[in-house]
Protein backbone atom coordinates (compact mmCIF):
# COMPACT_ATOMS: atom_id res chain seq x y z
CA UNK A 1 0.00 0.00 0.00
CA UNK A 2 1.34 3.33 -0.86
CA UNK A 3 1.78 5.92 1.83
CA UNK A 4 0.85 9.10 -0.83
CA UNK A 5 4.78 10.16 -0.94
CA UNK A 6 5.86 10.39 -4.34
CA UNK A 7 9.84 9.96 -5.34
CA UNK A 8 11.06 13.06 -6.20
CA UNK A 9 14.78 14.14 -7.37
CA UNK A 10 16.22 17.91 -8.05
CA UNK A 11 19.66 18.05 -8.80
CA UNK A 12 21.50 21.48 -8.68
CA UNK A 13 25.20 21.64 -9.14
CA UNK A 14 27.08 19.64 -6.66
CA UNK A 15 24.27 18.85 -4.91
CA UNK A 16 21.05 16.73 -5.25
CA UNK A 17 18.18 16.37 -3.04
CA UNK A 18 16.17 13.31 -3.09
CA UNK A 19 12.78 12.58 -1.26
CA UNK A 20 12.83 9.65 1.47
CA UNK A 21 9.20 8.01 0.27
CA UNK A 22 8.95 6.43 3.68
CA UNK A 23 7.30 7.98 6.29
CA UNK A 24 10.23 7.06 9.03
CA UNK A 25 11.29 10.66 10.85
CA UNK A 26 7.97 12.16 9.00
CA UNK A 27 6.71 13.03 5.60
CA UNK A 28 9.15 15.69 4.59
CA UNK A 29 12.65 14.31 5.33
CA UNK A 30 15.08 14.01 2.42
CA UNK A 31 18.74 12.66 1.48
CA UNK A 32 21.25 15.34 0.73
CA UNK A 33 24.31 13.94 -1.58
CA UNK A 34 27.33 15.84 -2.55
CA UNK A 35 29.42 15.20 -5.79
CA UNK A 36 32.51 13.88 -5.79
CA UNK A 37 35.45 15.07 -7.32
CA UNK A 38 35.39 11.22 -9.48
CA UNK A 39 31.80 12.60 -10.60
CA UNK A 40 29.43 10.34 -7.90
CA UNK A 41 27.01 11.35 -5.59
CA UNK A 42 27.68 10.34 -1.96
CA UNK A 43 25.12 10.61 0.70
CA UNK A 44 25.85 13.00 3.28
CA UNK A 45 22.97 13.61 5.38
CA UNK A 46 19.49 13.03 6.12
CA UNK A 47 17.22 16.41 6.82
CA UNK A 48 13.89 17.96 6.83
CA UNK A 49 12.78 20.01 4.14
CA UNK A 50 12.94 23.20 6.10
CA UNK A 51 16.17 22.35 5.96
CA UNK A 52 17.35 21.13 2.66
CA UNK A 53 15.24 23.97 0.73
CA UNK A 54 17.91 26.70 1.89
CA UNK A 55 20.48 24.96 -0.67
CA UNK A 56 18.05 24.15 -3.79
CA UNK A 57 16.19 27.39 -5.81
CA UNK A 58 13.95 24.55 -7.18
CA UNK A 59 10.65 24.65 -4.45
CA UNK A 60 10.54 21.15 -2.89
CA UNK A 61 7.85 19.73 -1.97
CA UNK A 62 6.03 19.77 1.01
CA UNK A 63 3.36 16.94 2.53
CA UNK A 64 0.76 17.84 5.40
CA UNK A 65 1.73 15.89 8.41
CA UNK A 66 -1.79 15.50 10.47
CA UNK A 67 -0.43 12.91 12.89
CA UNK A 68 2.38 10.84 13.23
CA UNK A 69 0.35 7.41 12.67
CA UNK A 70 -1.33 8.68 9.26
CA UNK A 71 -0.29 6.65 6.22
CA UNK A 72 -1.82 8.61 3.85
CA UNK A 73 -0.15 11.90 2.72
CA UNK A 74 -0.68 14.49 0.61
CA UNK A 75 0.94 17.38 -0.56
CA UNK A 76 0.32 20.66 1.25
CA UNK A 77 -1.20 23.84 -0.43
Amino acid sequence: MSNGIKPFEVIEGNLKAVKDTSDFGGCNMWHLYIKTTRGYYNMFQWMSVYNIQDLFNAKLPVYEDKSSRSTQYKLAQ
